[in-house]
C-alpha cells in the first residue's frame, strides 16, 4: 500500500526533474469562504477535523505535531475546528494545543454530544468548553443521531439562552440516512454534518439538496474516506486536466470535488502532517470544477456505491 506521504514525495521528485511544476506558496488568509444560510456569517471552506489525529495522550512528543499543524492551519486562514467526546481525548488534545498558540479571533469551534440520557448529555456538553480551551462552543451537534430525541431539545434550549450559536446533527454512515433526513425535515437545524466524497456520493441524492432547500449549512466528514482514497490512486498520475481547476495533488482533487458542491459550507480534513495540511488548504483556493468536470472526476476514480475497503 502506498501512502499519501509517498505520493507527495514522488511528486516532489518529479518537480526536481522538471516533469511537473512545484506547488505555489500558500497565500495567507486566501481561503474561499462560504456563507452560513441562517445568519450570513462566512467560514473558510477547509476546516480541521480531529478524528483519530488528535486521539493522543499528554505526551509532548505526540502533541507537538498537532501543535504545528494547528498553528499552520490558523496562520493560513483556517478557523473551523470540529471534535467530539466520542473521539477519545481529542477535545482535550486540541485544548492543550490551542492554549499554546495564538488562535484567530474568529475561531469557530464545533463539537458534539454522544450520550444516552438527559443528565449524561448535560455533563458532556458542559465539559466540552473547558476541555477544548475555549469560552464558548459555536456549534453543538448530536453525534450520529445518538439519543437525538433527548439531546436535541437540550441543544435547542441552549441555543435559545445563548450557550450555543448554532446547533446540528451528524452522520457518517448510510444506515443513518433515512432517520437523518427525517430529523432534517422536522427540526430547526442550523447545520448538518455528513460523509461525502468522490467515492461516497449517496448524500448527493437527497441530503445535500434538502440542506440547500432548508437553509442549513453543511460540514463534510470523510472527504478522503478515512485515507482509503490515496492507495486507490497510488499508481495513477494526476490527470493533466486537473490544472483547469488549479489542482496539483490527489488530496486537492478529492477536496475540490467535495467543496465544489453548492451545498457544502466546510470540508473537514484531518492530518498530523504539516505538508499534508498545507496541500489540503490549497484545495480551498483558486478555480473549482464545474458540474461537467465533477462527473469526469467521478468517472476517473471509478468507484460507485459503498467503497469495498471501508
Amino acid at each position: 500500500m502506498i501512502s499519501r506521504r509517498r505520493l507527495l514525495t514522488n511528486a516532489g521528485h518529479l518537480c526536481l526533474l522538471g516533469a511537473v511544476s512545484p506547488a505555489p506558496a500558500l497565500a495567507q488568509s486566501s481561503l474561499i469562504q462560504r456563507t452560513i444560510p441562517k445568519t450570513g456569517e462566512r467560514l473558510p471552506v477547509i476546516g480541521l477535523g480531529t478524528y483519530r489525529t488528535f486521539n493522543v495522550g499528554d505526551d509532548p512528543a505526540e502533541l507537538e505535531p498537532l501543535r504545528r499543524v494547528t498553528e499552520l492551519f490558523f496562520e493560513h486562514g483556517g478557523t473551523v475546528v470540529d471534535s467530539s467526546p466520542g473521539y477519545g481525548p481529542s477535545e482535550a488534545a486540541f485544548g492543550h494545543v490551542v492554549r499554546q498558540i495564538d488562535a484567530p479571533d474568529d475561531l469557530f469551534v464545533a463539537t458534539k454530544v454522544r450520550a444516552e440520557g438527559h443528565e449524561e448529555g448535560i455533563r458532556q456538553m458542559e465539559a466540552s468548553p473547558e476541555r477544548m480551551g475555549v469560552e464558548q462552543i459555536d456549534l453543538m451537534q448530536v453525534h450520529s443521531l445518538a439519543d437525538w430525541r433527548t439531546q436535541l431539545p437540550i441543544l435547542k434550549e441552549r441555543k435559545a439562552d445563548g450557550t450555543y450559536r448554532y446547533i446540528g446533527i451528524t452522520a457518517s454512515r448510510e444506515e443513518l440516512y433515512e432517520e437523518f433526513i427525517e430529523v432534517m425535515r422536522s427540526e430547526p437545524l442550523d447545520f448538518i454534518q455528513i460523509n461525502y466524497s468522490v467515492a461516497e456520493r449517496k448524500a448527493e441524492e437527497t441530503i445535500l439538496p434538502l440542506a440547500m432547500d432548508l437553509g442549513m449549512a453543511v460540514l463534510i466528514n470523510r472527504p478522503f474516506v478515512a485515507g482509503a482514497l490515496f492507495p486507490h490512486v497510488a499508481n495513477q498520475p494526476l490527470p493533466d486536466w486537473a490544472s483547469e481547476f488549479d489542482c496539483e495533488s490527489w488530496g486537492q482533487f478529492f477536496l475540490k470535488y467535495v467543496v465544489s458542491h453548492p451545498a457544502v459550507t466546510v470540508a473537514l480534513q484531518a492530518t498530523t502532517s504539516p505538508e499534508h495540511l498545507l496541500d489540503n488548504l490549497q484545495a480551498g483556493q483558486g478555480r473549482m470544477p464545474d458540474e461537467e468536470t465533477r462527473q469526469r472526476m467521478v468517472r476517473l476514480i471509478g468507484l460507485t456505491g459503498r467503497p469495498p475497503w471501508t
